[in-house]
């Protein structure tokens, strides 16, 4: 999700590949390394969180983490919750049995 203020971009970021707080870190670096970018990364939650100048592209920014040796994407919109997201129903796992034959 990418939000715009006066002057500057929000963006979360998901990254991929980090195994320990070192990471986060090194990512945070190189991010904040870029002029106009200010970046806080969360290893616990793997992503990032990124305000930007206007003339800095998202897709910089997650060049600049892949080139750090890591993935990044925006994370994908929440699913719709109008129930056609492909799983069941509400009158379909109301209607499931436990599996279990016979009463006694």
């Amino acid at each position: 999700m990418t939000t715009t203020t006066s002057g500057a971009a929000q963006v979360e970021l998901a990254i991929g590949g980090m195994t320990c707080a070192s990471c986060a870190a090194r990512i945070e670096k190189k991010l904040n390394r870029m002029d106009g970018v200010e970046a806080t990364v969360n290893y616990a939650t793997e992503k990032a969180k990124v305000t930007f100048a206007d003339d800095i592209a998202v897709e910089d920014l997650i060049a600049t983490v892949e080139a750090t040796g890591y993935t990044a994407q925006e994370p994908t919109p929440p699913r719709d919750e109008s129930g056609d997201g492909g799983g069941p129903s509400d009158e379909e796992i109301a209607t499931r049995s436990c599996g279990r034959s016979g009463s006694g």
